[in-house]
């Protein structure tokens, strides 16, 4: 790392605590704009990437130190970056939020309404549902390198049951996204349609069986979110699953 844009670096956030005497810390991504207008990058990528990469430099080189006022916080996947004044203190007004985007999408998911059925279904047959689970022969459309397909997923196979079990889409989902076209030339909606026939198809030549499930054949309020009446609930996954609960 060249001691050129580490000094300019320094001199910028030196500058930025003089000229704010009230501030005791920053997050190292908003002194982004001083370091363009004092030259040091020529233009902000992801809210502070540039500096970050010198920052992750210098910390595999042990060189830290070189820029004094950094403090770096550190957990398990990441590190936040901040400047601290000299002789202040680095005391978070937030704690700060380390749940991924992952984590959050697992989240939603495991709260949805196809969570909540999957587990009622587990209750009936006394088994765990492999989610998202994944045949090498049930494949998507090809990629656009034109040689690489994925893994279609479905939403619960039960194993000892040769049974899969998918929840069609509510009417009003991905209602903004619907006539999203995608890489193979069709609408996102056209392609679940195509989606959905082909799993049936390729299942049935392997001999598993398939249960599709309406959301709309349960009560729902007036956004079609299920009542999660458990009691009637079950008695609707009894008739629908009733060859396959001993």
């Amino acid at each position: 790392m060249g001691k050129d844009i580490v000094s300019k670096i320094n001199e910028v956030v030196a500058s930025y605590f003089t000229e704010n005497p009230k501030t005791e810390w920053i997050p190292a991504k908003a002194i982004m704009t001083n370091l363009i207008k004092a030259g040091v990058f020529i233009k902000d990528i992801k809210k502070g990437l540039p500096l970050r990469k010198v920052l992750r430099s210098l910390d595999q080189d042990n060189a830290l130190d070189s820029i004094p006022l950094l403090y770096a916080e550190r957990n398990e996947s990441t590190i936040y970056w901040y400047f601290v004044r000299e002789g202040g203190s680095y005391t978070p007004k937030e704690p700060i939020n380390e749940v991924t985007n992952k984590q959050k999408a697992i989240s939603r998911r495991e709260s949805s309404d196809e969570y909540y059925l999957i587990g009622l279904v587990n209750e009936l047959l006394d088994t765990r549902a492999s989610h998202q689970h994944t045949f090498d022969f049930l494949l998507g459309d090809y990629h656009k390198n034109g040689k690489t397909r994925t893994e279609l997923p479905l939403d619960a196979y039960y194993a000892d049951q040769n049974l899969v079990i998918e929840f069609l889409d509510k009417s009003n989902s991905e209602s903004v996204n619907r006539d999203k076209m995608t890489i193979s030339g069709v609408t996102r909606a056209e392609q679940r349609d195509i989606y959905r026939k082909r799993k049936q198809g390729v299942l049935k030549a392997n001999d598993i069986n398939l249960i599709e499930v309406d959301y709309a054949r349960f009560d729902c309020d007036t956004e079609q979110n299920l009542s999660r009446n458990k009691e009637n609930d079950l008695i609707l996954l009894k008739e629908i699953l009733k060859h396959y609960i001993s």
